[in-house]
C-alpha cells in the first residue's frame, strides 16, 4: 500500500531542492518567452483568429527541450552525489520513491505552465476567444508535459551525468513526436528511388499514436477519450519501465540487459497496439 505521507515528504524534498537557486526560476522565464513568441508569430496576426493553434503547431518541439530540462536531475543528481543509496535506505518503497518524484516534476511543469496562461489574457485582450476551446487546449498541454515527464525520468535514471540525461531525454522525448513524420520519411525514400508506395493505412495508425494527433483533438475545445487514453498509457508504461531501472539493484548484472530489452521491446508493442485500437 502507498503511503501518502511518504509521498509527499519526498515530492516536496525535491520541489524545494530545483527551486533552490535560479535555474528554477530561469526555466520559467524562458519557456514563458519561447510559449509567448510561438503563439503570437506572424503567422499568428496573418491568421487573424484569437486562438493559440500557432503554439499547438510548435508545442510538441518545444517540450522536447523543457521536458528534459527539468527532469535532467531527478535521478543523475542523486547518483552522481551517493544521495540514492541514502534514498532508498530510508523507510520508503521504490513505488513510493518514484511517485514522489514524479509529483514534484509535475508540479514545476504546473508552476511554468500557469504562469504562461499570460497568453490567455493576451488574446482576450487582442479578440474574443472561446474560453472552452482554451481551457481544453491548455489541458492537452498539461496532459502531453505530463506524459513527456515520464520519459524524461527514464532517461535521468540511466545515468549519472545531467547532460547525457538531458540529451538521452530529448531522444526519448522524440519518438512521439516524429511518429508524425514517419511515413512521410518513408515515402521520401521511395520517392528517391523513383518507387511508388500506398501507406494510407500505416499513416493512420502511425500519426494516431503521435504527440501531435492529441494535441490537435484538444485545440479543437473536446476532451477525447482516446487522447487522455493515450497520455495516461503512456505515463503508465514509463512509469513501470523507470521502477525497473531504479530496481535494478537488486538483480544480478546478467539478468539486467536480458530483462531491460524485454521491457523496452515490450512498450514499444503495447504502445502500437495501442494505437492500432484508437483507429477502429
Amino acid at each position: 500500500m502507498v503511503r501518502c505521507h511518504v509521498v509527499l515528504a519526498v515530492a516536496k524534498r525535491n520541489f524545494r531542492s530545483y527551486f533552490s537557486g535560479i535555474l528554477g526560476y530561469l526555466f520559467i522565464i524562458v519557456f514563458c518567452v519561447a510559449s509567448a513568441a510561438l503563439a503570437f508569430s506572424s503567422a499568428f496576426f496573418a491568421a487573424n483568429q484569437a486562438n493559440l493553434d500557432q503554439l499547438t503547431i510548435w508545442y510538441p518541439w518545444l517540450l522536447l527541450f523543457v521536458i528534459p530540462a527539468i527532469t535532467m536531475t531527478t535521478w543523475s543528481d542523486e547518483r552522481k552525489l551517493g544521495t540514492d543509496e541514502l534514498l532508498f535506505t530510508m523507510p520508503a518503497t521504490d513505488v513510493e520513491i518514484l511517485a514522489g518524484k514524479y509529483l514534484a516534476v509535475l508540479a514545476v511543469y504546473t508552476v511554468a505552465l500557469l504562469f504562461s496562461m499570460i497568453n490567455i489574457f493576451v488574446l482576450a485582450w487582442l479578440g474574443a476567444p472561446d474560453a472552452g476551446a482554451l481551457m481544453s487546449t491548455y489541458l492537452g498541454y498539461w496532459l502531453a508535459g505530463a506524459a513527456l515527464l515520464t520519459a524524461g525520468m527514464l532517461a535521468s535514471s540511466l545515468t549519472n551525468n545531467a547532460t547525457v540525461a538531458f540529451v538521452l531525454g530529448v531522444v526519448f522525448c522524440c519518438v512521439p513526436v516524429l511518429l508524425f513524420y514517419v511515413t512521410d520519411i518513408i515515402e521520401w525514400f521511395f520517392s528517391a528511388l523513383r518507387t511508388t508506395v500506398s501507406l494510407y493505412d500505416l499513416r493512420n495508425v502511425v500519426t494516431s499514436i503521435s504527440l501531435q494527433q492529441q494535441l490537435q483533438d484538444f485545440s479543437v475545445g473536446i476532451l477525447p477519450l482516446s487522447g487522455i487514453a493515450w497520455f495516461v498509457f503512456f505515463a503508465s508504461v514509463m512509469l513501470y519501465l523507470n521502477l525497473i531501472v531504479i530496481s535494478k539493484r537488486r538483480w544480478a548484472a546478467s539478468q539486467q540487459l536480458g530483462m531491460g530489452f524485454q521491457f523496452v521491446i515490450r512498450a514499444v508493442c503495447l504502445l502500437i497496439t495501442f494505437g492500432s485500437l484508437l483507429t477502429i
